[in-house]
């Protein structure tokens, strides 16, 4: 029983892994269930929370309170999903979130910048020098986002358990590789480690909650 958390850009083929290595370990793939999720519990459009998690503030803005709440909401959804165990979860950031729990392996997804510029030319019609600059545009509000919140490069190797280059690693390759690194010892779900998860969603539910918000802005 584990956690896998798969950090990736823009058509990395991040998503086809966490979908397959899900589907052959058994476990809930998760993505933009936590976003859905977030807006139905604390009634807020889905749309504003999207913009929250990726829109980097700009060299003079800071984060704001309204942000902040947002943030909030999308990591009490988070947690409360990955408090369940065997889960695999592919969206944004789960690996800050989640840095210090043991059983959670976390995976860092990259390709070669040529290959997701054929991508997304394919997915969009777009023109190659257009794709590419969405792509740059893309990653550095990604990088900018996680710096001024948490004050890391998402590019770190060092936040992350192991990181796959799909320019030589297949898909399926990298698949089987996380669906054996997933039973060793250091990923199982401890009682200890479980406790720990179980705090931190708890935490995230209290500071979620609308009552916390109201009585911190009087």
């Amino acid at each position: 029983m584990a956690i896998i958390t798969i950090s990736r850009g823009s058509y990395h083929r991040g998503k086809e892994v966490a979908e397959k290595l899900a589907q052959k370990l058994g476990y809930s793939c998760i993505s933009r269930e936590i976003l859905l999720d977030a807006s139905e519990e604390y009634n807020i459009p889905e749309i504003k929370l999207i913009r929250a998690i990726k829109d980097a503030p700009t060299i003079l803005e800071k984060l704001t309170r309204q942000k902040s709440k947002y943030l909030a909401y999308v990591r009490a959804a988070l947690l409360k999903h990955v408090a369940r165990d065997n889960i695999v979860y592919h969206g944004l950031f789960g690996h800050f979130f989640l840095q210090d729990i043991p059983h959670v392996l976390k995976v860092r997804i990259v390709a070669d910048m040529d290959a997701r510029v054929a991508d997304e030319v394919k997915r969009s019609a777009l023109s190659e020098n257009k794709a590419r600059e969405i792509l740059m545009r893309d990653d550095e509000e990604r990088r900018k986002w996680a710096l001024d919140l948490y004050g890391a490069d998402w590019w770190d190797a060092t936040l992350y358990d192991l990181v796959i280059h799909l320019k030589t690693v297949t898909v399926d390759h990298s698949v089987d590789l996380l669906s054996y690194m997933v039973q060793l010892p250091e990923f199982q779900t401890t009682p200890e480690s479980q406790d720990a998860i179980n705090s931190l969603a708890e935490a995230a539910r209290m500071e979620a909650a609308p009552v916390w918000w109201d009585a911190s802005s009087k």
